[in-house]
């Protein structure tokens, strides 16, 4: 763990010490802590984990202010470290300033400044482990390994929120729309799907919409998420792409169906994505698709057991990856397998709960494909793509405050 990392535990064990818990004041602080553990067959995920890797860490501190009832200041600093693509430097998760309305059934406000982005379910709060379903969360959905983490869970910009409660459940309406920014590296690496990239990818326009159903319950809970995303290319010094463009328009749907020891939640996303204007290759419109099912079942309180399918397209055209393949054939120096086009996996798991601070879990993944897994802590990937059929154990321990 690197000297920003420890500095950064220090302040959170500190923190979680101090009498500043919900409902003691106007301002409240809260934290987790986790630690993983990944073991895999083939192909690293987070580290060398075909030895064993201890590089998935996770450190959060967040601090609500009530400035007055209508108006709270609310921000969270995380501190990541999985493998090469996170160095556990902490940065900002989310910071703004949060104004809303409640008249007697109806809640409206907007958020300005950096917020999460409300895609699925889960999105929101997928850096608290005992929010996830999972250590690891269907990558189908919330793609992890691609480097586009940080870009989906929060931006910069002004983020609307209407909610309506009735006997029969709760209508949420969430409404985003972010600011041009420039992306990062992995962002940039993960929408162009080029090689050789020397250049800045920047964001043009962001808009997010979702629209979620709960009923009084909870026995029953429908979503429906859009996202679009407009990029602009800017060449690089001897860089072999021109000034092109990356669209993507994403549609999410969710469902949940809910009982006091069984759920089953399951997923599905269609990508659009548009490449235009690079000149190396053609123009491309794929349409990337997935989905997820997983049955949980909770024997005791402190106990849950679930099992998943996750299934992941880069192309829905072209679900088998030969295609794509024979596509970056024809670049120089580029050897991509058909099978790092595409990525389906089964996931068995079990989470143990003691008290609501801690939170033990441990998983077993059967995978085929590597589209979703880190290309950082693979550099073969470039040439055949790894094992194509491969397993991963994972184990995680976890404290909230």
């Amino acid at each position: 763990m690197n000297t920003l990392a420890k500095g950064f535990l220090g302040c959170a064990l500190i923190l979680s010490a101090a009498p500043l818990g919900a409902g003691e004041g106007p301002l409240s602080v809260h934290g987790f802590v986790s630690q993983g553990y990944l073991q895999s067959s083939h192909n690293n995920y987070y580290g060398e984990s075909t030895r064993g890797s201890w590089d998935l860490t996770e450190l959060g501190v967040n601090a609500r202010y009530s400035v007055r009832p209508a108006l709270s200041l609310a921000a969270q600093v995380v501190s990541r470290r999985a493998g090469e693509m996170y160095d556990g430097d902490p940065r900002l998760d989310y910071g703004f300033a949060d104004l809303r309305y409640l008249d007697g059934t109806t809640l409206a406000g907007v958020r300005i400044g950096r917020s999460k982005i409300p895609i699925g379910f889960f999105n929101e709060t997928r850096d608290v482990a005992a929010t996830r379903p999972g250590i690891l969360l269907p990558q189908s959905i919330y793609v992890e390994g691609l480097g586009i983490r940080d870009f989906y869970t929060g931006v910069d910009g002004i983020n609307a929120y209407w909610q309506w409660l009735r006997d029969y459940g709760s209508l949420q309406l969430d409404l985003g729309v972010a600011v041009p920014a420039d992306l990062q590296d992995e962002t940039k690496a993960a929408f162009l799907r080029l090689p050789r990239a020397r250049g800045d990818l920047e964001l043009d326009e962001g808009q997010n919409l979702r629209l979620l159903y709960e009923d009084a319950g909870g026995r029953l809970r429908l979503a429906a998420t859009y996202s679009r995303v407009r990029t602009r290319y800017r060449p690089g010094v001897e860089d072999s792409l021109a000034a092109g463009r990356t669209d993507v328009d994403a549609l999410v749907l969710s469902g949940e169906w809910n009982r006091e020891r069984y759920s089953l939640t399951a997923e599905g996303v269609m990508r659009e994505l548009h490449t235009r204007d690079y000149g190396i290759v053609d123009d491309r419109e794929v349409t990337e698709a997935g989905f997820y099912v997983q049955g949980t079942w909770r024997p005791r309180w402190d106990w849950s057991v679930f099992l998943r399918y996750d299934l992941h397209w880069d192309d829905l055209d072209d679900r088998n990856g030969c295609r794509q393949s024979a596509l970056f054939d024809t670049l120089p120096n580029v050897d991509r397998a058909p099978h790092r086009f595409f990525q389906h996996q089964w996931t068995l798991g079990a989470g143990w709960q003691p008290d609501p601070a801690w939170l033990l879990r441990a998983e077993w993944h059967h995978i085929h494909g590597t589209a979703l897994t880190p290309a950082l802590d693979n550099p073969a990937f470039e040439d055949k793509g790894g094992r194509a059929r491969w397993d991963l154990f994972a184990l995680q321990v976890s404290y909230m405050f």
